[in-house]
C-alpha cells in the first residue's frame, strides 16, 4: 500500500463540478495543493449533453476559450418546447414556445466536454488521477485531517487530505456511504431511455412553421411535451471515434490559452480525431403515467413513434447507432432518476452537483444547479479555509442553499410535467420563468460566472419563489381533481381550462406587463394575446362537456373558491 503526499483539497470525480471547482479553487488560491480522483481510465462517455449559459460562463471564467468550445461542440441558442398529442400531424403545426438564449451554448458530448476541463485544469496545476475508486467504508473522515482509502490497478494507497468534495454525481460515494442518496418524495418519480441515431433529418429542412424563431430550430434543444412526459432532440458533434491518446493531445493543445485556435476540420486532421453528425433522443416519463416502460427501452421507442405521429416523423430514415459508444447497446434505461442527498456536509467533506440531488433533465437543471453549487463551495470552502474550520458546522449555510436550490428546481420540474396537460400552459409557465431570468440577468452574460449566477435564473427571489409555489398549488389541485374524475387516456386539454383560467388570474397581469423580457413573445404578433383576465373572481366550478352529456358530477378542488 502506498500513500499520496498531503493535499488540501481531494475531489472525487472528474466531471464539470468537480473539475471546474478544483479549477476555481486553484486559480483564487494557487498555494492549495488540489486533486481530483475518477474511478474511469479516461474521459469516458455520459449522458448529459445539453448546456445552458451559466454552464458556458463558468467554463469560460477558468480561460477556456469560446472559440474552443465552438470547434468542439454543436451550437444550442435556447429551449423548445412543443405540445403533442395522437391528432398532432406535424411539429410545423404544433402549439410551440421557444425560451431564446442569453448568449450561444453547446450541445456537448461528454467525453470531449469533460477532457477539456480535466486538460484545463492541470494547466493550472490541479492533479488528476485516473483509475482511482475510493473505498469510503475504509476510509477515515475528520475536519482537517481525513485519510482517503483508494484502489488502484497496482493496489490500494491512501490520500491525506483537509478536506473531500464529492462530485461522483449519482454516484454520490459519501451520501450513500454517511446517510443514503434517496429517491424524492414527490408526486410523481420519472424515468429515461434514449438512444443515439445518425441521418436524422434536420428540422431546419421543414417546410411551414407556423412562427418565427431567431434561430434554426435544430440549434434548440427541443422539447416534445404529452401528457405522459417528453421526448429530447439534441444533434452532437461526436469525436467517439477519436483514439484517447490523439483527443488528449487536441484537448491539452485547446487548453492552452496562447494556442491558435483552428477550425473543427483542421483540428481533426492535425491530431487525427474524426469527428461525425449523430443525434441523441429520448423519452422521459412520468412513473405515474407510464405503463410501457416496464416492456423494455426499445419497446418504448416503438410505443410512441406508433402513438405520436411528430416522433415517428422525427425518426423516418434516421438509422440507430448499435455501438457508437461503449456498453450502450444501442437503447439505455434508467428509472426513478429524481434523488437527493440527505446530507451534503459533514466533518471534513461536502457534496456538489448531482452527488447532492438529482433534478429530471427537463429544462437542462443538471449542469446548471450543479455548477451553481460548485461554485458556491468554491466561497465557502476558501472561507473555511480562512478560519481553520472544516468542521460540519462551517457549511451550514452551503446546506442551506443547496436545500433551497433542491427544492426550487424539483418544485419547477413538476409544474413542467404539469403544463403538458394544456398546451397553452407550456406556453404560460415557460414565460413566467423566461421573465424571471432575464430580469435578473440581462447585462450580465457579458461578465464572468459570479456570485449572482448561483441564484439559477433568478428563480432563488422571493417574489419569485412565491408565485412558482402558487403556480404549483394550481396546476397540482387540478391535476388532481381532473384525475379524480377521469382516467388518463380520456382526459384531454378540455379537462384543464380551469386551470389555465386560475392560472391566468394568478400571473397573467405579470406576464403581460413584462411581455418584452421574452422574444418569442415579441417576434410573434400572434401570440400575444393579452393573458389577464377581464373577470374579477372565477366560476365556482368548471365541468367538461363530456362529463355532462355522462352525468358524471364534477367535484370541487379542496379549498377553491
Amino acid at each position: 500500500m502506498s500513500s499520496i503526499p498531503n493535499y488540501d483539497v481531494t475531489v472525487i470525480g472528474a466531471g464539470p463540478q468537480g473539475l471546474l471547482l478544483a479549477t476555481w479553487l486553484k486559480i483564487e488560491r494557487p498555494s492549495l495543493n488540489i486533486l481530483v480522483l475518477d474511478r474511469a481510465e479516461s474521459p469516458g462517455h455520459k449522458i448529459g449533453e445539453s448546456t445552458l449559459s451559466g454552464f458556458c460562463r463558468a467554463m469560460r471564467s477558468t480561460d477556456i476559450r469560446h472559440e474552443v468550445l465552438q470547434r468542439l461542440f454543436y451550437t444550442k441558442n435556447g429551449l423548445g418546447f412543443f405540445h403533442s398529442d395522437t391528432d398532432t400531424p406535424d411539429l410545423q403545426t404544433a402549439p410551440e414556445y421557444i425560451i431564446e438564449t442569453f448568449d450561444e451554448t453547446f450541445q456537448v458530448e461528454r467525453r470531449a466536454c469533460d477532457g477539456l476541463l480535466a486538460a484545463n485544469a492541470e494547466r493550472v496545476g490541479v492533479s488528476v488521477r485516473w483509475n482511482h475508486r475510493v473505498e469510503p467504508e475504509d476510509s477515515t473522515f475528520k475536519a482537517g485531517a481525513s485519510y482517503l482509502k483508494c484502489k488502484t490497478p497496482s493496489g490500494s494507497t491512501t490520500v491525506t487530505t483537509r478536506l473531500i468534495v464529492d462530485a461522483s454525481g449519482p454516484a454520490s460515494v459519501l451520501a450513500r456511504h454517511f446517510g443514503g442518496y434517496c429517491e424524492s418524495n414527490v408526486p410523481f418519480q420519472t424515468s429515461a431511455t434514449w438512444a443515439y441515431f445518425k441521418n436524422v433529418k434536420w428540422l431546419d429542412e421543414y417546410r411551414g412553421w407556423q412562427n418565427a424563431a431567431e434561430c434554426p430550430r435544430d440549434e434548440y434543444t427541443q422539447h416534445i411535451c404529452f401528457k405522459e412526459g417528453w421526448i429530447w432532440y439534441i444533434p452532437i458533434v461526436s469525436w467517439q471515434k477519436a483514439a484517447d491518446a490523439n483527443l488528449k493531445a487536441m484537448l491539452d493543445y485547446l487548453a492552452e490559452p496562447e494556442n491558435p485556435v483552428l477550425i473543427r476540420d483542421e483540428l481533426s486532421q492535425k491530431f487525427d480525431c474524426p469527428y461525425e453528425q449523430i443525434w441523441s433522443i429520448g423519452i422521459v416519463l412520468r412513473s405515474d403515467r407510464d405503463r410501457v416502460s416496464p416492456q423494455g427501452p426499445q419497446a418504448t421507442f416503438e410505443h410512441y413513434q406508433r402513438k405520436l405521429p411528430v416522433f415517428a416523423k422525427l425518426l423516418e430514415g434516421a438509422e440507430i447507432l448499435e455501438n457508437h459508444y461503449p456498453n450502450h447497446h444501442p437503447y439505455a434505461i434508467r428509472k426513478n432518476i429524481r434523488r437527493f442527498a440527505r446530507e451534503v456536509a459533514g466533518d471534513g467533506w461536502l457534496s456538489i452537483g448531482d452527488a447532492a440531488f438529482f433534478i429530471d433533465p427537463l429544462r437542462s437543471p443538471g449542469l446548471t444547479g450543479g455548477v451553481a453549487t460548485a461554485y458556491y463551495a468554491m466561497g465557502e470552502i476558501l472561507g473555511a479555509f480562512d478560519e481553520g474550520n472544516l468542521s460540519r458546522s462551517r457549511f451550514n449555510r452551503y446546506e442551506s442553499f443547496v436545500r433551497d436550490l433542491y427544492e426550487m428546481l424539483e418544485e419547477q420540474n413538476q409544474i413542467a410535467y404539469m403544463s403538458h396537460n394544456h398546451p397553452q400552459a407550456i406556453s404560460l409557465v415557460r414565460r413566467f420563468g423566461e421573465v424571471s431570468s432575464r430580469a435578473h440577468f440581462n447585462g450580465v452574460c457579458e461578465g464572468p460566472y459570479q456570485i449572482e449566477d448561483t441564484n439559477v435564473w433568478g428563480h432563488l427571489h422571493p417574489e419569485h419563489r412565491y408565485r412558482q409555489r402558487e403556480i404549483w398549488q394550481i396546476m397540482r389541485e387540478e391535476e388532481v381533481e381532473v384525475g379524480d374524475r377521469r382516467t388518463l387516456e380520456k382526459q384531454d386539454p378540455r379537462d384543464y381550462e380551469r386551470m389555465m383560467f386560475r392560472l391566468q388570474q394568478a400571473v397573467g397581469e405579470h406576464l403581460d406587463r413584462y411581455m418584452g423580457l421574452t422574444p418569442y413573445i415579441t417576434n410573434n404578433q400572434c401570440e400575444q394575446t393579452p393573458l389577464a383576465l377581464a373577470e374579477a373572481t372565477p366560476k365556482p366550478h368548471w365541468v367538461h362537456p363530456a362529463a355532462i352529456a355522462d352525468r358524471q358530477p364534477t367535484p370541487l378542488v379542496a379549498g377553491w373558491r
